[in-house]
């Protein structure tokens, strides 16, 4: 009888999926050769992945995180396939003893080049980038002897000009006790807000700053949500809610409500992009769906009214208000997933959404695979389902996708990050629609920058964020799909510092590098530190 629960909801009964062929991008496998290998017994579900620009050529490396007893790897596109090329970026050995389980990629040092940060059982590391090789420095991090690091992100949260970390944690599978507890307040991790002491050494002020909690996180995510310059915070609770912090400005956080405020649901990956081109930070949560039977997932909820196994897009209405528009968007009534990102695949202005899915850890998925969702979003606003038309199926046990211009083509290409099995990457084969990309790099200026094209009849913004999807980091390099559009009015960048670049008239169908403007607009404090 339950069978049916461990397969796909039927969608097609309940929404319209259709979508005119030409709006469906359409992809090509190619070669990519790691297999992560998951520790059941002592690692927690997740694989973490990152898209680094290594060498500064605006094409993407691919760092994966190993396993227990596996090794991290980054993997370059050469030639139509993927080589791994960690012996050549002087990758450090991690050994056998810890699993690598989140990572995201940002220049710390501000030499130019991206570094890499990454977290394990027995904390923080960051591997310094220096013009293509990497050394390492183990961070002391300040977390409980019940924490295990999961998701990372970072930004510069007080605007003095170095790099501050939202550490996300998630209890150690030996303190475990089920995966359907919500109203034991006490059972759980408690994640870190770790200020930099400007010499990338960092000190806990998550009590200070209001952000003391115990509860399962699996990640969270730094953006401005109600444009006043200053680096807000997301969080996903696993079995729990989704927190949206307000940062005041002086170290200090308050949370407002949102849809998930003292509800329940599964809310594990976290897409962030403006769906609807309104120019404010929309999100989208994965959550259980229709695979798992409600009287198995809603666990010790006492209220079950409270409780959702939707999945869940936040519009963002401004001034910290949100409406759960998924049911709108046609989006609610999938199936168990995780990781989830938004990009525009076919360059016609609308934000995609890519959904991973399959539970490594989840018995039936392992007979009853679900092909992780690749959904086009139409004109109307609504999204519909092509990852078998697009040639995206994914039958492992996915964590995230990985979206990036490998080929520069000017079309996004995509890799499917998967647990226990092999990953996926595919080539995109584009189409004839125009687009703009923007290279800002990655120092600490842009992390959290708010960008914005203007054509003559639209405007589209992209944010640079750390942690979207499930303990990965997507690509630094900011994609803006035109459409039919032949001409863009203006550029402007909103750094975190609060400076702006603006750049009008610039060339479409190219890549514009904003670097050396960066630079330009450092802060008089991170000026005077860099001199000190």
């Amino acid at each position: 009888m339950l069978v049916g629960f461990f397969w796909r909801d039927s969608v097609s009964d309940k929404y319209d999926i259709t979508i005119a062929e030409n709006e469906i991008p359409k992809f090509t496998s190619i070669p990519l050769d790691f297999v992560h290998q998951y520790n059941g017994k002592k690692s927690l579900p997740i694989a973490p992945s990152a898209l680094i620009d290594i060498n500064n050529d605006n094409i993407d490396e691919v760092f994966f995180g190993g396993g227990m007893e596996q090794e991290d790897a980054i993997f370059a596109y050469r030639n139509n396939e993927f080589v791994d090329i960690s012996s050549e970026v002087n990758l450090p050995k991690k050994g056998t003893t810890t699993t690598t389980v989140g990572v995201v990629s940002a220049d710390f040092d501000n030499n130019g080049f991206t570094d890499i940060i990454l977290g394990r059982e027995d904390g923080l590391h960051i591997y310094y980038n220096s013009n293509g090789t990497f050394t390492e420095t183990i961070i002391d991090t300040p977390i409980n002897e019940k924490s295990n690091p999961a998701g990372i992100t970072v930004s510069d949260i007080d605007k003095d000009g170095d790099l501050d970390i939202f550490l996300a944690t998630y209890l150690k599978k030996e303190f475990m006790e089920g995966q359907n507890i919500f109203e034991d307040y006490n059972y759980g991790s408690t994640s870190e807000l770790l200020l930099n002491n400007g010499d990338n050494t960092f000190k806990s002020i998550t009590k200070s700053a209001g952000l003391e909690y115990v509860h399962n996180t699996f990640q969270g995510v730094f953006v401005d949500i109600d444009d006043d310059s200053w680096q807000d915070l997301v969080v996903v609770h696993d079995t729990g809610e989704v927190r949206t912090y307000k940062n005041n400005g002086d170290l200090t956080f308050t949370m407002k409500a949102n849809p998930l405020t003292k509800k329940f649901a599964y809310p594990m990956g976290l897409a962030v992009g403006d769906y609807n081109n309104d120019g404010l930070v929309d999100f989208m949560f994965s959550n259980t769906g229709s695979t798992l039977p409600n009287m198995i997932a809603q666990g010790d909820i006492k209220d079950t009214s409270l409780f959702t196994d939707k999945w869940m897009l936040f519009e963002n209405e401004g001034d910290f208000k949100f409406t759960d528009v998924a049911e709108k968007a046609k989006i609610a009534d999938y199936e168990f997933a995780w990781g989830c990102t938004f990009a525009d695949l076919n360059n016609d202005g609308l934000q995609d959404l890519m959904v991973a899915e399959n539970y490594v850890d989840f018995p039936p998925s392992k007979l009853f695979k679900l092909p992780s969702r690749v959904l086009i979003q139409k004109e109307n606003g609504t999204f519909a389902p092509t990852e078998e038309a697009s040639g995206l199926t994914n039958p492992h046990f996915a964590i995230t996708s990985l979206v990036s211009d490998f080929n520069q083509d000017g079309y996004l290409d995509m890799i499917w990050v998967n647990i226990d099995t092999p990953a996926l990457a595919y080539i995109n084969k584009g189409g004839t629609n125009n687009y703009l990309q923007v290279d800002l790099g990655e120092s600490v200026n842009v992390q959290g920058a708010k960008v914005t094209v203007t054509t003559p009849t639209k405007t589209l913004t992209e944010w640079l964020v750390t942690g979207e999807g499930l303990a990965s980091d997507q690509t630094a390099l900011l994609q803006f799909g035109l459409g039919k559009e032949s001409r863009v009015l203006n550029i402007k960048v909103w750094l975190a510092n609060d400076n702006e670049i603006s750049i009008d008239n610039p060339k479409i169908n190219t890549i514009i590098n904003l670097k050396a403007e960066v630079e330009k607009q450092k802060s008089t404090l991170q000026t005077l530190k860099e001199e000190l």
